[in-house]
């Protein structure tokens, strides 16, 4: 019985931590079975921190994005995702006030997924992915002040299938047998927020996203660097409500 719960856990993408004074039992049960009403929205929180919906630097051109740490996950090993974004035209090229266009998108794919299916008995089959792409406006209210508003669609998709053991029985979590689960999430957001520049190279962010089919708010604070970004997702109505994110980004 052991066996299968963890392998299920494992393509949940649970996590599991200890500390004195609280019912770590009780929160497990209570998380695990708010992951098994929603898997896709569960995961969909990790899709959010590998995403990059911020503007470009002025002055550069492209930037690639690739996912490191987020929420509980080693998330290069665990969803190696690449993100891409490309300025259209810089602010106030077209004419005075017009703000900076870049188009974004990216995609991710749990590797995990398949390595489980190949080195299981109880898993059939087993697939994760995702993407997102979408459009951001940026422009300078000061020199020290810049405003980024735009949109996303995202998807991600959630499969697995399991066998039965030797007693034809399937694997269980909180009592449930699990034959499969054939989930997905898809939806479009509004974005919005505002950077400023602390260095050469270096910036905060502060970030809203709505989405218009859930109708629900996710906030991101952020620092960028040259090369990394180091930030919390918060989720209010997610499973995991603050996800610590580590991302390493390039600008051209």
């Amino acid at each position: 019985m052991k066996r299968p719960l963890l392998i299920a856990a494992a393509l949940l993408f649970t996590g599991g931590a200890a500390s004195a004074g609280v019912d770590w039992t009780s929160k497990g049960m209570q998380m695990a079975g708010e992951i098994i009403a929603n898997p896709a929205g569960f995961l969909y929180d990790f899709q959010q921190d590998l995403e990059s919906t911020t503007p470009l630097p002025p002055g550069k051109s492209f930037g690639v994005q690739t996912g490191l740490w987020g929420g509980i996950l080693p998330t290069l090993a665990a969803m190696p995702s690449i993100s891409g974004k490309y300025r259209l035209h810089a602010e106030g090229r077209l004419a005075p006030g017009v703000p900076q266009l870049d188009l974004i998108g990216g995609y991710w794919t749990s590797p995990l997924a398949e390595s489980a299916t190949k080195n299981s008995d109880t898993i059939a089959d087993a697939k994760f992915n995702g993407y997102y792409m979408g459009a951001v406006l940026s422009s300078s209210v000061s020199p020290r002040v810049r405003t980024f508003w735009g949109y996303k669609r995202s998807q991600l998709k959630a499969r697995a299938r399991f066998l039965p053991n030797s007693n034809g029985k399937y694997p269980e979590l909180l009592g449930t047998e699990l034959k499969s689960f054939d989930t997905g999430f898809k939806d479009d957001f509004l974005l919005a927020g505002i950077e400023t520049p602390k260095g050469v190279g270096k910036l905060w962010s502060i970030q809203l996203n709505y989405g218009l089919k859930t109708q629900t708010f996710s906030t991101k604070v952020s620092w960028y660097g040259k090369v990394f970004e180091l930030g919390l997702n918060i989720y209010p109505e997610g499973v995991l409500v603050v996800h610590p994110v580590w991302n390493m980004h390039l600008n051209f």
